[in-house]
């Protein structure tokens, strides 16, 4: 393999997004490269946000934005992905939360920093998106600036 400097994860906190997760900090480590962890928010939310959303309402007894929840839950999904690659010995680790289309963001992140790979799962959160034609990971694999490993 070539010289790496930099892994992009993308990562929605779904089994596949943790394999792929291992597999890049694996790959950073064994080349040295630091190691970007991204979560792409979606504007319009996911089924994994509504659960923790109630959930904080009862226990904080307060109406809380789904705005504020979203962005929340997101940054955690970042930052545990980028505890796992810490653990895991990878030194330089980065973690970032977007908000938008989650190929079109990740393409354009790995464009903008300059990755030499983007690591991905093969299916998220929900089990209808990684059966269409169009989902995330098969998106990404054709608009990548750069190697693409789909982690199933």
């Amino acid at each position: 393999m070539t010289e790496m400097k930099l892994v992009l994860c993308a990562t929605d906190g779904s089994e596949h997004a943790y394999k792929a997760l291992e597999f890049a900090a694996d790959l950073a480590q064994s080349k040295n490269a630091e190691l970007l962890v991204v979560h792409v928010q979606r504007v319009r939310g996911s089924e994994r946000i509504s659960r923790e959303m109630q959930e904080l309402e009862r226990i904080e007894q307060v109406r809380v934005t789904e705005a504020g929840i979203l962005r929340s839950v997101a940054e955690r999904i970042a930052s545990e992905g980028a505890k796992v690659a810490r653990t895991k010995g990878v030194s330089g680790v980065e973690s970032l939360v977007v908000e938008g289309d989650p190929a079109r963001e990740i393409v354009e992140t790995a464009k903008t920093r300059g990755a030499d790979a983007i690591v991905i799962g093969s299916r998220g959160l929900g089990d209808l998106q990684g059966l269409l034609l169009g989902s995330v990971s098969h998106k990404v694999a054709h608009l990548a600036p750069c190697t693409t490993i789909i982690v199933h």
